[in-house]
C-alpha cells in the first residue's frame, strides 16, 4: 500500500513537472495574430493561420509578396529568435524600426534550417506589429518566426519535458527494474528522434503539398465559414483534429501533436508485444519501433497517416486487453476507435464488418452473448458515424456516410485512366502510378463527388475487362514492393529511409514471417483477430487500389511479429550457443560404483 501511494505521489509529481515544462515552452513562443498576407496577385488574405502561403510551383506567380502580423507582449521575452523562409525575404522591420537581414541570399532564400535574429528581447516585451517583404519564384512562401532550441531557456524546458516523460515512463511501466530503466532510456530516445524531426529537421510547415496542402486548404476554408462537397474527397476527421489544433496554438501545437502521437505508438506497441510475447520481444519491440522511419517520418507531414496509426495501434491495444477481460465495455471503446479511424483514413472499413462476423461466429454457441458484443461495439460506432452525418448534413446539404474519394479510388484500380480530371477542374492521380508508368489521361465531365456516376463507371470498366479483378491482385504487392514510400522521399527524412529500407526488406519481413510461423498454431483470439485485420487491408487495396504508405499504419503487426521472431531467434541461437560451448563431461563416480565396479551413469 505504502509503495502504490509513494508510486501515485511520484508520478503525480511528474506529471506536474511535465505540464510545467510545457506551459513553459508554449510561453516561449512568439504567437502571431492577426496575419494578413499580400499575395503576388495583390489579392489580400486575412486572418490567415499561417505565417506563410502555400501553392504548388507555376512560374506565372512569381512576384512579390508582403506578410504582416502582430505579436502580443511576453512574460518572458527571449533576446534569441530563429526565422525560417520560404523563398525569399528581402526587408523586415517593426514599428520601432528596420531589421538588418543578412546579405547572402542563400540564408535569406529557402532557409528551412533558419538563421538567428538577436536582440529580439526589447520587440517581444510589448505588443509588436511585423512587416515582412519577399519574393517567390512561383511556388510557396512565407515566413516562420520562431523560438530557438538552443537558446538556454527553452533548452531547459525541453530537457525538463524528456525528464519528466521518463519519470513517468519509471513509475508506470509494469516490468522490473532494470528492464524499466532501459525501456524508459529506449523511449525517451524515440520521443527526442520524433521531436528532432518535426521541429529541427522537417517541420510539416515545410512539406505543404499534394495532400498536405489539400487537408491545409480545407481547413481554411471550413474557417472562413466556406463549405463545398470537395471538402468531403479524404475524410473530415483530420482536416477539423488539425484545424482546431492550429486555431488553438498554431502550427507549434499541431507539431507537437504529430510528436506525441507517434511517439505514443511506440509506448503502446512495446506495451502490447511485452505483454503477449515477454521481456526480449518487448525489448526488440521498443527499439524497432523507436528507430522506425516510417512511423517516425509521417509525423513530418501535414497528413492523417500518423495519427491514423496511433488509432489503429491504440485499437490493437484496446482489442487485446477487450479479448482478456471480456468487458462490454471494451467492444463499445473497440467500436468507437474505429469509427473514429475511419474519418482519418479508411484503409481499415472492411474489417469493421469482417471483426463484427468473425464474433459472430467466434461465439455460435453462445450466440445471444456474441450478438450483444457485436451490437455494443455497432453502438459506439454510431456515436461516431451519427454526428458526422448530421454535420454534413448541415453543412453539405445531404448527410455523407464517408469520404467522396471511394468511387474515383475504384476508377484508379478498375479502368485504364490512372491520371484522372473532373468537371471541376480537380484532377488526381496516385503516386503509385507515377512509380509504375501509368498514366493515361480522362477528362470526365461530372465532379469526382459524383460517386453514383463513378461507382457505375467503375463497375463497367470491370464488366468489359474482368481480367483486371485478377490483375488488381498486384496491389497487394505494391503494399511493400515496387513503388517507395511517398512523400518521405519528398523531404528531408529520405535520407533516413533509404538506408532503413534495407532493414525491412532483408530482415523486419523475414523476422515478421518467422513470428508468424511461431503462432501458427496459437487459439488465442487477439491472434486471429490481427491477422483478420491484415487480411482485410489486402482485400481493402484488392478492392480499390494501393500504395506504400497504406500499408504503414498497419505495421505495428508487422514490428510485433518481427520481434517475436527476432526474439525466438535469439533464444535459438543462445541454446545452440551452449551447446557448442558446452563444458567437458565430469563423470562422478560413487563409493557405490567403486565397490561394485559398475560403470557411472554418464547422462
Amino acid at each position: 500500500m505504502k509503495n502504490s501511494l509513494k508510486s501515485n505521489a511520484f508520478f503525480g509529481l511528474s506529471l506536474a513537472l511535465f505540464t510545467l515544462a510545457m506551459s513553459w515552452l508554449f510561453l516561449l513562443t512568439p504567437r502571431a495574430h492577426n496575419i494578413e498576407i499580400i499575395k503576388t496577385d495583390l489579392n489580400t488574405v486575412q486572418d490567415s493561420l499561417a505565417s506563410f502561403q502555400f501553392q504548388d510551383m507555376n512560374p506565372e506567380r512569381e512576384g512579390l509578396y508582403w506578410v504582416k502580423f502582430t505579436t502580443t507582449p511576453m512574460i518572458y521575452p527571449l533576446k534569441h529568435l530563429k526565422l525560417r523562409t520560404m523563398n525569399c525575404v528581402h526587408e523586415m522591420s517593426t514599428q520601432h524600426g528596420d531589421w538588418n537581414l543578412p546579405t547572402d541570399l542563400n540564408t535569406r532564400c529557402d532557409n528551412l534550417a533558419g538563421f538567428k535574429l538577436n536582440n529580439t528581447g526589447a520587440s517581444l516585451a510589448k505588443e509588436t506589429t511585423w512587416h515582412f517583404a519577399g519574393s517567390t519564384k512561383g511556388d510557396s512562401y512565407g515566413v516562420l518566426l520562431e523560438k530557438d532550441w538552443t537558446d538556454l531557456p527553452v533548452a531547459l524546458g525541453l530537457a525538463l519535458v524528456v525528464v519528466s516523460l521518463m519519470m513517468m515512463l519509471m513509475t508506470k511501466l509494469p516490468v522490473p527494474l532494470a528492464e524499466r530503466a532501459f525501456i524508459a532510456a529506449v523511449l525517451g530516445g524515440a520521443f527526442l528522434f520524433r521531436f528532432w524531426l518535426v521541429f529541427i529537421k522537417a517541420p510539416p510547415e515545410f512539406s505543404l503539398f499534394s495532400d498536405m496542402a489539400g487537408y491545409f486548404h480545407r481547413g481554411e476554408e471550413i474557417m472562413r465559414g466556406e463549405y463545398t462537397l470537395s471538402q468531403l474527397f479524404q475524410p473530415a476527421g483530420f482536416t477539423l483534429w488539425s484545424l482546431w489544433l492550429r486555431q488553438l496554438g498554431g502550427f507549434e501545437l499541431f507539431n507537437w501533436s504529430q510528436v506525441f502521437l507517434s511517439w505514443g505508438t511506440v509506448v503502446l506497441i512495446y506495451l502490447m508485444v511485452r505483454e503477449r510475447f515477454g521481456a526480449l520481444a518487448g525489448a526488440f519491440s521498443a527499439l524497432i519501433s523507436a528507430a522506425y522511419i516510417p512511423l517516425a517520418g509521417f509525423a513530418t507531414f501535414h497528413m492523417a497517416e500518423n495519427a491514423y496509426a496511433f488509432l489503429i495501434t491504440l485499437f490493437l491495444w484496446l482489442m487485446m486487453k477487450t479479448f482478456k477481460n471480456e468487458k462490454l465495455s471494451g467492444y463499445f471503446l473497440m467500436g468507437l476507435l474505429l469509427a473514429v479511424a475511419f474519418y482519418f483514413k479508411g484503409n481499415h472499413a472492411f474489417f469493421i464488418p469482417i471483426l463484427g462476423l468473425w464474433l459472430l461466429y467466434r461465439e455460435r454457441h453462445q450466440f445471444p452473448r456474441a450478438f450483444l458484443k457485436v451490437t455494443v461495439m455497432a453502438i459506439g460506432c454510431l456515436l461516431i458515424v451519427v454526428p458526422h452525418m448530421a454535420w454534413t448534413w448541415k453543412h453539405y446539404g445531404k448527410p455523407q456516410l464517408g469520404p467522396t474519394a471511394g468511387a474515383l479510388n475504384f476508377i484508379e484500380g478498375k479502368c485504364p485512366s490512372k491520371d484522372n480530371a473532373d468537371s471541376s477542374g480537380a484532377r488526381w492521380m496516385s503516386p503509385l502510378f507515377h512509380f509504375t508508368n501509368e498514366r493515361t489521361f480522362k477528362q470526365w465531365d461530372q465532379p469526382f463527388t459524383n460517386q453514383g456516376y463513378f461507382w457505375k463507371e467503375g463497375l463497367k470498366c470491370v464488366a468489359e475487362d474482368p481480367a483486371v479483378l485478377v490483375s488488381s491482385l498486384r496491389y497487394i504487392y505494391y503494399l511493400a514492393w515496387g513503388n517507395p514510400l511517398w512523400p518521405i522521399i519528398s523531404n528531408p527524412t529520405k535520407e533516413l529511409y533509404y538506408p532503413w529500407e534495407n532493414f525491412f526488406y532483408y530482415a523486419l519481413l523475414p523476422l515478421s514471417l518467422l513470428g508468424l510461423l511461431v503462432l501458427r498454431k496459437s487459439e488465442e483470439p487477439f491472434n486471429k483477430a490481427t491477422v483478420l485485420l491484415m487480411l482485410s487491408l489486402f482485400l481493402t487495396v484488392w478492392f480499390f487500389k494501393s500504395e506504400n504508405r497504406f500499408r504503414v499504419p498497419f505495421d505495428a503487426l508487422l514490428i510485433s511479429w518481427g520481434s517475436l521472431g527476432a526474439a525466438w531467434l535469439s533464444r535459438l541461437a543462445v541454446h545452440v550457443g551452449n551447446l557448442l560451448i558446452q563444458s567437458p563431461i565430469v563423470i562422478q563416480i560413487t563409493d557405490q560404483e567403486k565397490t561394485t565396479g559398475t560403470k557411472p551413469d554418464q547422462t
